[in-house]
């Protein structure tokens, strides 16, 4: 098949989506957005088994499997951002981190519903309009990054977490 470059043209004329033009929210911190600066749009892959009796074996579909998000944010001097997602984990596996593993509480896992929380992905064209929106639901952070200091450098603190999810759910 060859393509006229008349017909790419007006393609492309429709325009592009750009990385940079996005916002992520979760629920009940918008703080969170303004310190973002990067996040993974969530991807889906499907669960197969092995199927049949007799002739060359097939693979069947039977479900979807959901990768975790990354995101990238600053630190501010107080870290508050990282405890944001710390104390979110500790509601998931109790706070044995506050107060060691002597005390009675300190591992109570929480319930499902009490710590999970709807994240949405934005992304914005040039003119500042939404034109895509990703919403993962019941989410939860399930790998908080660590902090790598360093002298042999001026850069902003920053850190990484990996956002678990139910499901997602896409508008375009």
């Amino acid at each position: 098949m060859a393509f006229r470059l008349d017909d790419i043209r007006g393609n492309l004329r429709r325009g592009v989506a750009r990385t940079s033009h996005y916002e992520m929210i979760i629920e009940g911190n918008r703080d969170i957005t303004f310190r973002t600066i990067s996040v993974s749009a969530p991807g889906r892959s499907i669960g197969a088994a092995p199927s049949g009796v007799y002739g060359a074996v097939q693979e069947i579909g039977h479900s979807a499997i959901y990768a975790p998000v990354s995101a990238q944010l600053y630190c501010r001097p107080d870290h508050t951002e990282r405890k944001f997602f710390a104390d979110w984990q500790d509601g998931i596996i109790g706070p044995a981190r506050l107060f060691g593993a002597g005390s009675d509480a300190s591992f109570d896992v929480g319930y499902y519903k009490d710590y999970v929380k709807n994240v949405t992905i934005k992304q914005y064209n040039e003119k500042g309009d939404k034109e895509n929106e990703i919403k993962l639901i019941e989410a939860y952070p399930r790998t908080l990054g660590e902090l790598n200091y360093t002298y042999q450098s001026n850069e902003l603190l920053t850190f990484t977490v990996s956002l678990q999810y139910r499901y997602y759910q896409e508008e375009f």
